[in-house]
């Protein structure tokens, strides 16, 4: 099975661009309920993925609890805990499941490394689960 079919596109992920400030990123992720999303630079490369704990990771080590500050900063410029790993639009279902099993979502990307959307562990866990029912109705 191709991954594309489970791609959800870029115009229905919520994802934050490279230039914004961490105020502006905290909103996004508290507003849609995220834990991480994907970061994108201006010329729409994936550039990687901002966490909930990356935010109080560099909020207690390296702007010692001052959270103002902090807001101002450039989320490029924050340290990741994590590296979230993109996949191509063309890795087959193995490479994809290699990245499922620790990330909340896969982000994809094009032959250019342009970010075009993300596969997620839900879609993934429920074709597994239909695919489950399925054969078992034929049992």
């Amino acid at each position: 099975m191709n991954i594309s079919f489970f791609l959800l596109p870029k115009s229905e992920v919520t994802y934050i661009e490279q230039e914004d400030t961490v105020g502006r990123a905290l909103r996004v992720i508290h507003k849609n309920g995220f834990q991480a999303v994907p970061v994108i630079d201006e010329e729409g490369h994936y550039v990687g993925t901002v966490t909930e704990g990356d935010f109080l990771w560099n909020l207690i080590e390296d702007y010692h609890m001052d959270m103002e500050a902090m807001r101002k900063v450039g989320v490029a410029s924050l340290r990741k805990k994590w590296d979230y790993k993109a996949v191509s639009i063309d890795a087959n279902m193995s490479e994809l499941e290699q990245y499922i099993m620790n990330q909340n979502f896969v982000p994809v990307v094009d032959g250019r490394n342009v970010f075009i959307g993300i596969v997620t562990r839900k879609q993934i866990i429920s074709e597994m689960i239909r695919k489950k029912n399925k054969n078992g109705e034929n049992q």
